[in-house]
């Protein structure tokens, strides 16, 4: 009975369609678009595909403009690629090369642990200079103006 059991298992292993595409170095850009989708299709995470595609030796870049051609959204593919431990700048430069905009990869890079300063370095170094908060004056409201507004004021006060 076991080794019925076994044959049985072997077979069903063996001649089961492949739920899961399998990633290698060599794949195009169009084959590792299509492994992504059928990957996704299957119910697999972006941060699980992320993961699998790296330790099969996908470049970070080219992983994160497959995973964008895909449809899947800016912020998730950042935040999965970069948390499966894809190269910051390649994963930054591919997403903003495909369009995603510099305020959604900012946010996507920080969520996924990249420290801030490294993010606002790799933003402007690819040409989109952006104040350290993205693009709205954040929750203090501070405008970075050195007008006279609070207390102390300016060093040249008239008294």
């Amino acid at each position: 009975m076991k080794k019925l059991l076994s044959v049985l298992f072997v077979s069903i292993a063996f001649f089961a369609p492949a739920t899961y595409a399998q990633f290698n170095a060599s794949q195009t850009p169009s084959q590792l678009q299509a492994a992504i989708s059928a990957q996704v299709a299957a119910g697999k995470s972006l941060a699980d595909i992320a993961k699998a595609a790296l330790a099969a030796g996908i470049e970070a870049g080219s992983l994160t403009t497959a995973m964008l051609g895909t449809g899947a959204a800016g912020n998730a593919v950042v935040t999965a690629v970069l948390g499966a431990g894809g190269d910051s700048t390649a994963v930054i430069n591919a997403a903003l090369a495909a369009g995603v905009p510099p305020a959604v990869v900012r946010s996507a890079a920080m969520n996924a642990g990249v420290p801030p300063g490294l993010v606002s370095t790799l933003l402007a170094s690819a040409g989109t200079p952006q104040s350290p908060f993205g693009s709205s004056p954040g929750p203090t409201g501070n405008t970075g103006n050195s007008g006279s507004s609070g207390a102390g004021g300016g060093s040249a006060s008239a008294r």
